[in-house]
């Protein structure tokens, strides 16, 4: 056996299957990804300075790195931008983005505000089968089916919290849509590192803290483990995976996700 079925093709696999005078392969066709925003309060880069920002706008970063997350895994993505808080708004939005793709994913609109139409948009045109889960960051997090004549296509809500967003597609999109592609959606085993630091309050969900690994070889923690401070992810070089209601003293062996392998 060379090369088994759900096998990734990297460089190496290609020159391997090359190298015993295959020239074609059978593969699986890219996923088609429909992606959308939700929310009155999201503003594009460039198109508001900074200091002209209306009160309680923001800018929408998860939109690009969503995007470009969704590329690295080889999806053709439609980006389709941002839906307005309204009701029938929604409902319509997720009904034409079903008609051409195999996965819909939003941010943003899957909490219990007022204004979060996602659910019963989700439930009007299909069912939503998952909302809600235990773990920190990323809580608010959906999945669903949109009801077609021919099938149904997926739907994946996701926070609107920059690094729960993130972290949620790491942990849970990233492997949902390896699956989709005929591959192998598995997790990586994590690496099992010292933490150089004490977390003495913990959650009584499942926590996913940003850390990085130090020179000493262990692990330190960035000091905001706030949802909303991506300046979190783009430090750290990985995750660390907290059970609910663990307390950590500083020299505590745990298990150490890298970045590096979900990217």
């Amino acid at each position: 056996m060379v090369l088994r079925r759900g096998q990734r093709l990297s460089p190496a696999e290609l020159g391997l299957a090359a190298s015993i005078g295959f020239d074609r392969l059978p593969v699986a066709r890219r996923v088609r990804v429909a992606l959308l925003s939700t929310g009155d309060e999201l503003v594009m880069p460039g198109q508001v300075a900074p200091e002209a920002m209306p009160p309680g706008a923001i800018y929408n970063s998860n939109r690009f790195f969503l995007r470009s997350l969704l590329l690295r895994l080889g999806c053709e993505v439609s980006d389709l931008g941002i839906v307005p808080d309204d009701r029938q708004a929604t409902v319509q939005a997720l009904g034409q983005a079903a008609q051409a793709h195999d996965l819909i994913l939003t941010s943003g609109g899957v909490s219990v505000g007022e204004e979060d139409h996602i659910k019963p948009a989700v439930q009007a045109l299909g069912e939503l089968q998952l909302w809600q889960i235990a773990i920190k960051p990323g809580k608010p997090f959906a999945y669903g089916r949109i009801h077609q004549d021919q099938g149904h296509t997926h739907f994946i809500g996701l926070p609107g919290n920059p690094v729960s967003s993130f972290v949620t597609f790491l942990l849970l999109v990233r492997p949902f849509v390896l699956r989709l592609q005929g591959g192998q959606g598995h997790r990586p085993a994590p690496l099992k590192l010292p933490a150089h630091f004490d977390w003495p309050k913990p959650d009584k969900r499942r926590e996913f803290l940003r850390v990085r690994r130090n020179t000493e070889g262990g692990l330190d923690l960035f000091a905001n483990q706030s949802s909303g401070v991506l300046t979190s992810a783009v430090w750290a070089d990985g995750l660390l995976d907290v059970a609910p209601g663990q307390r950590i003293a500083r020299g505590d062996l745990l298990p150490f996700i890298p970045l590096s392998e979900l990217l």
